[in-house]
């Protein structure tokens, strides 16, 4: 039968832990993050809001005595990363973590019982499947405040890219939407060299990273081997160089784009996700509000959001592709 010794030993292992609870959503994300080229933006409270200045070429004129012409100099844009409050309530039985160990103790006549260490598992799963829910999130999420689904935690770095098509600021007239139609291993190595080279030149000349869903990363494998009859480099990271980019651009496939088609080419440092774990308050929480003294409740909460801070043609570029998203946190739905 549980005792009250249950639930104080599990929130004081909460407390012991804290800090490495905390730090568990950092290096789970920080990894794919890094790999992407996205900027891990931590302490967000509510709001972060960045100002750009876009200067409008063409200001120098031959000048003539008398006829001066004042030019516009620029505008300034402003992208907001708003960080959205997410949740996780798990109920769980502790009479589910305990066992008797068959091992030497009762072998030796010992008969000794010992308990499996549920609570630092019980801690550490929560973290783990919360942060890999907002991973699956980080590219197809739409805020909905009244959702029930990791998909309704906030608006993805997909979800963004769709209001910019619809606002006009990605378009093929702005020069940062480039038709490639369908990717696969027939085309994928034209396809994504001739996307890259379709790019403004002062993008192909920085350095970037070419985000992709693995269905489109496998498909450039293929016909890489088909044109070299080897399959292309990739490092400690699961990234190559896409050939033809003097090293320029990195190709880097990731669960978190999902399936389907939609190809990102972005300069480094241009797309944020935002996190917040509410200051000093616990990351994770034991309570015990049931009656049954065995139930205990796991709480979790932070905020997330994503920011695109422009989508400038001399920075951002996307294709014509539809994502599909997936989600493949947890080992079972």
């Amino acid at each position: 039968m549980a005792t009250a010794t249950d639930l104080s030993l599990l929130q004081e292992t909460a407390i012991r832990i804290q800090k490495d609870l905390k730090l568990l959503p950092y290096a789970v994300l920080r990894e794919e993050l890094g790999r992407l080229g996205i900027t891990l933006f931590p302490g967000v409270q509510n709001k972060d809001v960045m100002t750009h200045y876009l200067r409008k070429q063409g200001i120098a004129k031959p000048y003539i005595q008398g006829s001066v012409v004042n030019s516009e100099l620029g505008k300034a844009i402003e992208s907001t990363l708003e960080v959205m409050a997410a949740y996780a309530s798990v109920k769980d039985n502790i009479q589910n973590y305990k066992k008797v160990s068959v091992g030497p103790d009762v072998l030796l006549g010992k008969n000794k019982s010992k308990k499996h260490p549920w609570n630092i598992i019980m801690l550490t799963s929560i973290v783990k499947t919360f942060t890999e829910d907002v991973l699956d999130a980080l590219f197809p999420a739409e805020h909905d405040a009244a959702g029930t689904t990791p998909l309704d935690l906030f608006d993805g770095f997909d979800t963004l890219i769709d209001a910019f098509i619809a606002s006009g600021e990605i378009a093929s007239g702005e020069g940062n939407l480039v038709a490639t139609g369908a990717i696969d291993s027939s085309n994928a190595f034209t396809s994504l060299l001739a996307f890259w080279r379709s790019a403004n030149p002062l993008l192909k000349k920085a350095n970037t990273v070419l985000q992709v869903p693995y269905n489109i990363s496998e498909a450039y494998d293929d016909a890489f081997f088909t044109k070299f009859t080897n399959k292309p480099t990739i490092d400690g990271y699961n990234r190559t160089f896409l050939e033809g980019s003097a090293k320029k651009c990195l190709i880097v496939p990731s669960t978190a784009l999902g399936t389907g088609n939609r190809i990102i080419l972005t300069a480094l440092g241009n797309m944020d996700f935002g996190m917040d774990s509410e200051g000093d308050d616990q990351f994770v929480q034991v309570r015990d509000p049931y009656e049954d003294p065995n139930e205990k409740q796991f709480w979790i909460q932070s905020k997330y959001g994503c920011r695109i801070r422009t989508v400038h043609k001399k920075i951002f570029q996307i294709n014509d592709g539809t994502p599909v998203a997936t989600q493949l946190s947890g080992d079972y739905s």
